[in-house]
């Protein structure tokens, strides 16, 4: 059995929703056809459904937070272990939101937060311009990095930065574990295969026998960078 961990955006669908997919990306979404596909993405269920590929088997959803097994149903044991979390987090993750809030009204960035709720738990902060401006983005992403490295919760959170958002989860929940979990329910594969364009996915790339991402795509800047760090900044 072939699988392959794919996170759809910028492979199975355009990092832009105004653009085409670029026939490099129509062509590896050709060549993992013959794979079992397991989507590793911070999508819920319903927004999965706009993704054109056949999931069939296991699925990783909202950043590791959710796992549904083949039938389509919530894995019971990754639930638990997940709510667990997020009892223990819960006023971080509460606080945290307050604190989104607190740096968009006071710098006057204009940047909206929201509190994503998972069986009545706080699961996640985001934090969005209605523009998407970039700089107010950036200023707000370092308001909130001081407030958590001087916090009393410093370690319990982590940050993600995404085109046009912020997220903010508890550090237990990554899409690497839940990888992870998955690999150990499928019991003996022949091949694994880790499909992302995203630099925040090295993580889980490196649990499977291969990894493949666009060959401009900020996996291979930030490998690298990991690589040659001065000279990664001086490209930056």
């Amino acid at each position: 059995m072939i699988v392959a961990f794919v996170n759809p955006a910028g492979v199975l669908t355009p990092q832009d929703p105004a653009e085409d997919l670029r026939p490099a990306q129509t062509l590896l979404a050709g060549l993992l056809a013959p794979a079992e596909l397991i989507p590793v993405t911070g999508m819920d269920e319903e927004e999965l459904l706009d993704v054109p590929a056949a999931f069939t088997s296991w699925q990783v959803l909202r950043h590791g937070a959710v796992v549904l097994n083949p039938d389509g149903e919530e894995d019971a044991a990754w639930r638990r272990l997940t709510l667990e979390t997020l009892r223990v987090r819960e006023e971080a993750l509460r606080l945290a939101f307050q604190a989104a809030q607190h740096i968009g009204w006071l710098g006057q960035l204009g940047t909206e937060a929201e509190l994503h709720e998972r069986h009545g738990l706080p699961l996640m902060v985001t934090l969005r311009h209605p523009h998407s401006l970039t700089h107010a983005l950036d200023a707000a992403a370092r308001e909130w990095r001081a407030w958590l490295e001087e916090g009393p919760f410093r370690g319990e959170l982590r940050l993600l930065g995404e085109p046009d958002r912020l997220i903010l989860l508890p550090r237990e929940i990554n899409p690497e574990s839940a990888v992870n979990y998955v690999l150990d329910q499928l019991g003996e594969v022949d091949l694994s295969l880790g499909v992302s364009a995203a630099a925040a996915d090295a993580a889980f790339l490196a649990l499977c026998d291969y990894a493949l991402t666009p060959g401009e795509g900020p996996v291979l800047q930030a490998a690298l960078t990991t690589l040659d760090p001065a000279g990664g900044e001086e490209d930056v």
